[in-house]
């Protein structure tokens, strides 16, 4: 006769602890099956990475993907870079408008979208569909935050910002072969919390990113590092995490953020916070819509 009764709540955390724990042991063996960037995407990063390319042969190059090349025209015409110009109609003045840089974190952005298509795993998509639109607004706050290090662009702030959380995606689309796990959201986000940034690392040292972003990765749910130094990338990508997730229902909301090193580091307190978050809004949602 077949055995039909569920599994209990002690199987089902047995069976997550699990999952994570081989995880894990691929990780430290280095035998991870990670996703590569498309080659359109490489070739567009490629390109951009060259100040001195014409934008005529960026425009080729980013003309082969059709919804980068439509993101980036989108992204033009937001009130983030264009509140009250003419609207642009083409490419090569989107390129031009944005710069190369947002253009390079555009496909970028695109390509982790499209890396990481749930399919038609609908218990997937709302996970990644929330984790991306996280990604956008703590991307698009790196943007705008002020007192920035000297050495650290809008651009580059940006970027990290998007890809902070790369391992989360990761993890979500190797547990739509256990479905068990979205059983339990709270359990499911618990350890993915612990993991995420360690997976994130190896992805981004994959795929070619700067070593300030691969830190930035690794080390952003790294709150109360108190270590003597000067303020850096990481600290970027830990304020802009903690003030995407500004509101009443926040994970964090009884935390004095002014007390963390990180605002400390950058000269933040309650104040600037606040004016960041009021001020700002309108451009932060800008850039999220446009990159959605």
């Amino acid at each position: 006769m077949e055995n039909t009764q569920e599994n209990s709540p002690e199987d089902a955390i047995d069976n997550e602890i699990e999952f994570f724990r081989n995880l894990c042991s691929e990780l430290c063996k280095e035998d991870v099956n990670l996703p590569t960037l498309p080659d359109v995407a490489l070739r567009i990063k490629k390109v951009l990475s060259d100040p001195d390319c014409p934008t005529e042969k960026v425009c080729r190059v980013i003309s082969a993907e059709p919804v980068v090349s439509a993101s980036l025209i989108k992204l033009a015409n937001s009130a983030a870079f264009a509140p009250s110009t003419q609207p642009v109609t083409t490419l090569k003045i989107a390129i031009t408008r944005v710069g190369y840089d947002i253009a390079r974190n555009t496909a970028i952005s695109v390509a982790i979208k499209n890396t990481f298509d749930p399919g038609k795993a609908k218990h997937l998509a709302l996970h990644l569909k929330q984790l991306w639109k996280h990604s956008l607004k703590v991307g698009a706050i790196a943007y705008v935050l002020p007192n920035k290090p000297r050495d650290i662009t809008p651009d580059e702030a940006m970027l990290a910002g998007l890809v902070h959380d790369i391992g989360k995606f990761y993890i979500l689309m190797r547990a739509d072969n256990n479905p068990a796990l979205f059983k339990n959201r709270a359990t499911l986000d618990e350890l993915t919390a612990l993991w995420h940034a360690g997976i994130g690392k190896v992805i981004l040292e994959t795929w070619g990113f700067t070593d300030e972003i691969v830190q930035a990765t690794d080390e952003h749910e790294l709150l109360d590092d108190r270590s003597p130094r000067a303020a850096n990338l990481t600290d970027v990508v830990i304020v802009s995490n903690l003030l995407s997730h500004i509101g009443k229902n926040s994970p964090y909301r009884d935390i004095d953020y002014s007390t963390l090193p990180s605002f400390q580091r950058l000269g933040l307190d309650a104040e600037q916070i606040a004016k960041i978050m009021t001020h700002s809004k309108g451009q932060i949602n800008a850039m999220i819509q446009a990159l959605s």
